[in-house]
């Protein structure tokens, strides 16, 4: 039995322009073609971001044998400290394919809306180091930008590989 294809979340996403770690303007259309994995974290997130990121980069090594390029995506939610400049070097310990995105607060603001991301800015501490609070979904986008599913930290990385394959047999 053929499964049943993906679902369009229309009520998530949208094109965008924010500075890349390619060092330019970068839209999400830029990758049409790719399926896309993206994800919302910030730099100085002590355990969830950098696991997501992981997570993402094992999802990736799985797929060594596709014809359609897999592209991970990290957006910052905290452009104040996350230059695309400072995100270079850390998108890149998980994978060379790794782009992150930074720009304005409110060009960041704005993006998040578009996937609903939540985040709140936590309390500075005495010495100014503040965190968020926040969603830590991997996006699935089809070859078009559409958002196609998410998966949130409980879903099996067996079943989020097993979704990026269906999606690819989709597109094909």
């Amino acid at each position: 039995m053929e499964p049943a294809e993906l679902p369009y979340l229309k009520t998530l996403g949208g094109d965008f322009v924010l500075m890349s770690t390619l060092g330019k303007p970068t839209a999400l259309s830029d990758f049409r073609g790719s399926v896309i994995l993206l994800n919302f974290g910030y730099m100085n997130c002590p355990d969830v971001c950098p696991t997501v990121l992981a997570r993402m980069r094992a999802v990736i090594d799985q797929l060594p044998d596709i014809e359609i390029d897999t592209q991970p995506i990290f957006i910052t939610l905290d452009p104040t400290r996350d230059t695309t400049e400072r995100l270079r070097p850390y998108v890149r310990y998980f994978g060379d394919s790794f782009i992150g995105l930074s720009g304005t607060p409110e060009q960041i603001e704005s993006v998040s809306r578009l996937f609903k991301v939540v985040a709140t800015k936590e309390n500075p501490t005495s010495n100014g180091d503040y965190g968020f609070i926040h969603s830590s979904h991997i996006y699935l986008l089809d070859t078009h930008g559409n958002v196609r599913m998410t998966f949130n930290q409980n879903i099996p990385l067996p079943a989020i590989v097993q979704a990026v394959y269906q999606l690819i047999a989709q597109s094909e």
